[in-house]
């Protein structure tokens, strides 16, 4: 199978940045997202820790704006090769230093086929090597993502793969709310029954 390098296949493939002052501007809430390597994760995106920035910084950070489709990795620290993709309810955004932005080009690659090649095994252990072949902490420059050669398949075939692996994790998505939900249920029928004593009394005839 011919591969093509990711350079070749993206409209973009850089680091964001933080506004000045660093965590001291952070806002609680706002127009605009500032998307942190604590969002990032493969098994998908997490709101929790989610900061916000003044529109004039985002403003100054323009250049680092995120769009729905961007495939976002973590390029420093202990989270190095972490990928996810923003919600689209958490848009407009922008992305600091230790999130890299991979936006691929409609015509030859699809977004999501491009993300589950980033998490499979094999590439993600590929990119872990490559993070720690550094002589300080674990990082992924520019050019290590722009030279990771990807699998060229027809984009028809890109997003027939992508459309059953979205299906699946639609579907574990759903079976996680639904245990959510009934250990919601357990636990407040543990605390009526066990804590505050309140029984359902059998039906009288």
């Amino acid at each position: 199978m011919s591969k093509q390098k990711l350079q070749n296949l993206c409209l973009k493939i850089g680091s964001g940045s933080t506004p000045r002052g660093g965590n001291k501007v952070y806002l609680t809430n706002g127009n605009y997202t500032l998307i942190r390597s604590q969002n990032v994760y493969n098994e998908g995106f997490n709101k929790s820790g989610l900061v916000y920035i003044s529109d004039n910084d985002a403003e100054k950070l323009q250049g680092v704006s995120v769009k729905e489709d961007d495939v976002l990795i973590n390029i420093t620290g202990d989270s190095v090769a972490r990928v996810s993709m923003p919600l689209k309810e958490i848009l407009p955004a922008r992305v600091n230093q230790h999130v890299s932005i991979i936006r691929a080009n409609p015509k030859y690659l699809d977004s999501y086929f491009l993300k589950y090649f980033l998490i499979s095994p094999k590439t993600n252990n590929y990119l872990l090597s490559l993070a720690c072949s550094g002589a300080t902490r674990n990082a992924l420059t520019k050019s290590m993502l722009e030279k990771l050669e990807i699998p060229l398949l027809s984009l028809e075939k890109q997003k027939r793969i992508s459309g059953i692996l979205r299906t699946i994790d639609d579907k574990i998505q759903l079976n996680n709310e639904t245990n959510q939900t009934l250990e919601h249920i357990a636990q407040a029928i543990f605390k009526s029954w066990f804590i505050d004593f309140v029984y359902i009394a059998k039906p009288t005839h």
